[in-house]
């Protein structure tokens, strides 16, 4: 652990220096603040100790510097004069503690190693939480510009606006959101704002009082209280009612509420984190959405993009989630071939990641041998037209697109019997001969086998034309 020492006295930063080092910490020496934060800009502290009187700035200002630019780092004051309104400024400023001149090293050992326990548990919280979240996956640039984006935001206090198509990962956005942020170690309520009926969303966000309506038996307490000292997400709030809209402005302003039937006035220190897949600007246009919430929501937009603008990550993507499906259902691992992922690459995708994760299920029940080829593929994703035929059907007169689409369904059909003749023919209802003539007359081309290899039907098929 990394601990930095700004003090303006030499025999001071030496002492300090001596007994940290003798305990195990890497310790560095700056002789006044601005020398201390270019330090901790090439090299980040877990602790800092810092004198209250330093030329040039003073150690409460530079405290205000330190936990803006590094809000995790504990920092603990040093003063030579038993100022009291110094220490209690310093304290609501961000610092962990505060020690009197002359220094005692059993204090200053004292308060270093309550840091540092302070440092271990946040960090093994933060590790927990990410463990009951799932990661952001995907490597092309779309998806790294909006993991800079929560590593960026994560730390502050801000408001998030998390905006996006349905199935983009918005929830997965906020989750680690609350992973990286001051609050990891405090709980994660969510709530989908478009699922509560209107007039019970207050009563779900701020809670009720025993008899407040008909069906209030007992106290209840809202999501604002349950997320208290974390994170909220509100999801799909662009649908929440107006009436209660003022109401979650107040308690974003300033954290104050009531419960549903009360008059005390509650409060809740929560980090809120927000999305949609509507668009807002339009909505408080119409008068659907207040425009002060808005602008308070806003604070950070966050744009999760639709999977047909990163088709890059659909591999990697559908490769955790075949993991992920094989784990939950006591499965032998599945492998899925090239061949097959670079045909899942061409698919539109209209649902996004969601909808790539259920076909990658659907693909992995129906998969033979433990391995996903690329004849599973077509045979079981014949509900979903790739980006291509969608483009086709659009931009080609109606002779072409029933061309496109008869072709589509044959070959579909052709694949959901593993290119057996005989059986795709009685389901399509004609005879074999005219299956083998559509199949010529539309391009069909079978998909890659090993040479030799015959399907089932097919030979008897052949032999009977």
């Amino acid at each position: 652990m990394r601990i930095l020492v700004i003090d303006d006295e030499p025999n001071i930063r030496r002492s300090l220096r001596d007994i940290l080092e003798d305990e195990g910490y890497e310790v560095a020496e700056a002789g006044d603040g601005e020398t201390g934060l270019r330090l901790l800009e090439r090299q980040p502290a877990e602790i800092v100790l810092l004198d209250v009187k330093l030329p040039k700035a003073d150690g409460v200002t530079i405290l205000g510097d330190i936990k803006a630019r590094l809000p995790h780092t504990e920092v603990i004051m040093i003063s030579g004069h038993s100022d009291i309104e110094t220490a209690v400024d310093a304290l609501r400023k961000g610092a962990y503690d505060f020690l009197e001149k002359p220094l005692s090293l059993p204090k200053v050992r004292l308060a270093v190693a309550h840091a540092a326990e302070k440092i271990s548990l946040r960090e093994r919280a933060r590790e927990q939480a990410a463990a009951r979240f799932q990661p952001l996956i995907g490597t092309s640039a779309a998806m790294s510009a909006v993991r800079a984006m929560i590593s960026r935001v994560a730390p502050t206090n801000s408001s998030v606006l998390i905006r996006g198509e349905s199935g983009t990962g918005k929830e997965l956005a906020a989750q680690q959101i609350h992973v990286q942020s001051n609050v990891s170690e405090g709980p994660f309520v969510q709530t989908n704002c478009a699922g509560i009926p209107h007039d019970l969303i207050e009563s779900e966000l701020f809670g009720h009082e025993k008899g407040a309506f008909t069906g209030a038996a007992a106290r209840r307490l809202g999501k604002f209280e349950q997320a208290n000292n974390g994170t909220l997400f509100l999801d799909e709030i662009g649908d929440m009612d107006i009436a209660v809209q003022a109401k979650v402005l107040r308690a974003l302003q300033n954290g104050e509420f009531q419960r549903v039937g009360g008059t005390e006035t509650l409060f809740a220190k929560v980090r809120v984190v927000a999305a949609t897949n509507k668009n807002l600007e339009k909505e408080v246009e119409e008068g659907r959405f207040r425009e002060d919430l808005f602008f308070r929501l806003n604070v950070v937009p966050i744009f999760m993009p639709p999977l047909r603008e990163h088709p890059e990550d659909i591999p990697e993507l559908a490769r955790h989630f075949l993991a992920g499906f094989c784990m939950e259902n006591g499965r032998e691992q599945i492998h899925i071939t090239d061949e097959a992922l670079e045909r899942l690459k061409t698919f539109s995708f209209r649902g996004n990641v969601r909808e790539l994760k259920n076909l990658v299920e659907r693909l992995a029940i129906f998969s033979t041998g433990n391995e996903i080829t690329l004849t599973t593929v077509l045979a079981q994703a014949h509900p979903v037209l790739t980006g291509q035929t969608t483009h086709f059907l659009r931009s080609r007169p109606l002779a072409e697109a029933k061309n496109e689409l008869e072709k589509t369904y044959i070959e579909t059909q052709l694949n959901l019997y593993g290119w057996d003749i005989v059986r795709t023919a009685e389901a399509l209802d004609i005879l074999p001969n005219n299956l083998h003539r559509k199949i010529t007359q539309l391009g069909i081309q079978r998909p890659h086998r090993k040479h030799g290899a015959k399907e089932a039907g097919e030979e008897a098929s052949e032999q009977g034309e």
